[in-house]
């Protein structure tokens, strides 16, 4: 498979040390959680309103997301998303060990990455979200359509749409939703650290981190509906090579104990 046939959201070389791929999502999710953060602090020291604060707030976080993804995609997959890899492990394109080192590396970047603008802000408000049940279902809205445009790119066979999808649908659900779409557990999970408009109540954050990987499992389905795998080349496709070679195997068994 050569460099341009990758699909968008797997590392180029699969065969690179899990550590520096764990380390590249850690960094990543660090990232992104500063700007989620760190957008809502800056808006409420300037005194925006809160059309312009959001609209700010959708630019920041998708603007970098789209960045680190470009930047770091070819070697980690760019995830900074638990519900990217867990996904990825439910088709079985990735392994346990890979999915639980990743996970942990989002989770742990996403509260660096509040401790970080936290600290650039030391006069932050914290202001914990209560969430009401319009907003849970939201962030089943947001995770679900979040993980329709991931995996949607990833087999359109366009791998460079990829960034530019995800950056399109967080901004306009940002704007849209009532939840402002967190739609990634990490990130939900940094929130309960963070100080500002983003910060999250222990209860919100418990509410949402499900009602995200509901929405990620109704896309799932829809996925596996709409682009159903029949010769998959991806970075799985050893997996199908693999049963393929045993298949043969046993077909040449047959053959030799009975010769035509």
């Amino acid at each position: 498979m050569s460099d341009n046939d990758t699909p968008c959201f797997y590392e180029r070389d699969g065969s690179l040390a899990l550590p520096r791929r764990v380390v590249v999502e850690t960094v990543g999710t660090a990232l992104l959680m500063l700007a989620v953060v760190a957008s809502g602090l800056t808006c409420q020291r300037l005194g925006a309103d809160g059309a312009i604060a959001t609209l700010a707030g959708a630019v920041a976080v998708s603007a970098s997301l789209v960045g680190l993804i470009l930047a770091f995609g070819a070697v980690s997959g760019g995830h900074f998303n638990p519900m990217i890899t867990i996904m990825q492990w439910m088709w079985g394109d990735r392994s346990p060990q890979c999915t639980i080192s990743y996970v942990c590396g989002q989770i742990v970047g996403a509260l660096i990455g509040s401790l970080l603008a936290n600290s650039l802000f030391p006069a932050g408000i914290t202001m914990p979200l209560v969430a009401t049940n319009s907003m849970v279902w939201s962030e089943v809205v947001a995770g679900c359509g979040l993980m329709i445009v991931v995996f949607g790119c990833a087999r359109s066979g366009r791998p460079e749409s990829g960034p530019f999808g995800v950056g399109a649908w967080l901004t306009a659900a940002i704007i849209a939703l009532p939840s402002g779409s967190v739609a990634n557990p990490a990130i939900a999970i940094g929130c309960l650290i963070a100080v500002g408009p983003v910060a999250l109540s222990k209860a919100t954050a418990a509410m949402y981190v499900p009602a995200e990987l509901l929405g990620g499992l109704v896309a799932f389905l829809l996925i596996s509906l709409c682009y159903p795998r029949k010769d998959p080349q991806h970075p799985s496709s050893s997996k199908a090579d693999a049963s393929k070679s045993v298949r043969k195997a046993a077909a040449a068994v047959v053959s030799f104990r009975n010769p035509s």
